[in-house]
């Protein structure tokens, strides 16, 4: 996937930018270092880093969240499906939760539970 330029201004906000709950996080590192996830955009948000395909803050009037998230604070991590939908499963490490959730975006081709 090639690197979205907005997109990787949002992951340098949120990892180099002003110190959040996020700052340190595990979950939050794994992600910026996976190249899939950093072409997405990041939104952390009530204990959870959630990812969109388009937008960055003001989000359009019909956002899509159809995207896995993480529930940070682990571990263990927990992967669900948009809206605590389903959970996908519980990873050990932060680097795990990441893992899933790219196993599990629309029409990758890695092996892992969809929906």
């Amino acid at each position: 996937m090639e690197e979205n330029g907005e997109a990787a201004e949002t992951w340098r906000d949120l990892v180099h930018g002003t110190p959040g709950w996020w700052s340190g996080e595990p979950v939050v590192t794994a992600a910026y270092e996976h190249p899939t996830l950093r072409t997405l955009f990041p939104l952390p948000t009530h204990g959870t880093l959630k990812f969109f395909r388009t937008a960055r803050p003001p989000y359009p009037a019909v956002r899509t969240d159809d995207l896995p998230f993480i529930v940070c604070g682990g571990p263990p991590y927990q992967v669900y499906t948009p809206g605590y939908g389903r959970l996908l499963g519980e990873a050990t490490t932060a680097a795990e939760a990441v893992e899933l959730v790219v196993a599990n975006l629309p029409g990758s081709t890695s092996p892992g539970p969809r929906d």
